[in-house]
């Protein structure tokens, strides 16, 4: 009797709302059941929907870049006008490229948490094991980056694609550190920026997992959840500094 009941919990969809409305429960399930499928499919859905919202903030601050870039790049310089011209219409213009990497992003987000929580499960000689790790990394990716998304898209839909000019305008829209630095250098500002109302959402739901499904002490579970938090801060602060010195922002 005792196998059939945690079988009777393992519904995705249920496990996806636990992990916003009750969290333990949630990684209770997932520790006996791992499962991803909804989830998966949910926070792709999201993501799409926010790519979507932001669309217009986001092509204007394509163009505005575009045109900063043509306006102190030697590269444009022997370029017609009619072909700047032609270049700075097409960064206006709709793509399907930011939803085709929609779910590639995912699954690199979701990896990478995988990975640093098995880490953290090894240190604290935890219960776990990546194929629970990684469910529940896949269901905490619907809050924190699905509704995240949903978030900024609403935000920039308010404000009006006139506010955004470059792709830190865009980064910036979510309620973050970032606010408190307005003026900081770009690679602070995006490092501030990852330090957010959701990535903090994320940073409880890392420790409670950890706590539930991995059962590492509330230390260890605490002390990893924080630094998968800043160490995401910081590679998306590294990343804008890479492509910033090449000449892309």
């Amino acid at each position: 009797m005792e196998s059939s009941a945690p079988a009777a919990k393992a519904n995705g969809l249920s496990t996806v709302i636990n992990t916003i409305a009750a969290p333990s429960d949630a990684f209770e399930t997932l520790r006996v059941a791992p499962t991803w499928g909804w989830a998966c499919l949910i926070a792709i859905v999201l993501l799409l929907i926010g790519t979507y919202l932001q669309g217009p903030a986001a092509r204007h601050a394509g163009v505005a870049t575009t045109q900063q870039m043509m306006a102190t790049s030697s590269f444009f310089a022997n370029l017609t006008p009619e072909k700047k011209a032609e270049i700075v219409a097409r960064a206006g213009q709709p793509s399907v490229f930011p939803y085709i990497t929609v779910a590639i992003t995912l699954f690199i987000i979701v990896l990478f948490n995988t990975l640093f929580t098995l880490i953290g499960n090894a240190v604290g000689k935890g219960q776990a094991d990546f194929k629970r790790l990684w469910a529940g990394s896949m269901n905490i990716a619907v809050p924190t980056f699905g509704l995240g998304s949903i978030v900024v898209g609403i935000i920039t839909m308010l404000r009006g694609p006139d506010a955004f000019n470059s792709t830190m305008d865009v980064a910036r829209a979510m309620p973050s550190l970032a606010y408190l630095a307005p003026h900081a250098s770009p690679a602070l500002v995006t490092f501030l920026a990852g330090i957010s109302i959701f990535s903090l959402w994320g940073l409880f739901l890392n420790a409670t997992m950890l706590r539930v499904t991995a059962r590492t002490t509330p230390g260890v579970a605490w002390t990893f959840a924080a630094l998968i938090t800043l160490l995401g801060a910081l590679l998306a602060a590294g990343a804008f500094g890479a492509a910033h010195n090449a000449g892309f922002m």
